[in-house]
C-alpha cells in the first residue's frame, strides 16, 4: 500500500484526470481543457517531488497549452 500512495496519490490523479480530460475533448466538450490543467498540476505535482525536471518542464508546458485550448475552443455543446 505504500507504493501505491508513495507521492500522496499525485500520480494517481493525475492520472485520472488527464483520461478525463483526454474523453471529454475526444467528445468535443470543452471542460476537457480544465481536467487537463487539473491533471497536469497533479503531474507537476509529482514532478516536484521526484525532482525530475522533464516531468516538470513538460507538464508546465502542456498546462499551458490547456489553457489556451479552453481559451480557443469554440463549444458545440454547453456544459461538460
Amino acid at each position: 500500500m505504500d507504493r501505491l500512495l508513495k507521492y500522496y496519490g499525485a500520480d494517481w490523479i493525475g492520472m485520472v484526470l488527464i483520461l478525463l480530460s483526454i474523453y471529454y475533448v475526444g467528445k468535443q466538450r470543452r471542460c476537457g481543457f480544465i481536467y487537463g490543467v487539473f491533471g497536469c498540476s497533479a503531474w507537476l505535482a509529482f514532478g516536484l517531488m521526484t525532482e525530475s525536471v522533464a516531468s516538470v518542464l513538460a507538464n508546465s508546458t502542456y498546462m499551458v497549452l490547456n489553457f489556451n485550448g479552453y481559451r480557443k475552443w469554440k463549444a458545440k455543446a454547453p456544459g461538460c
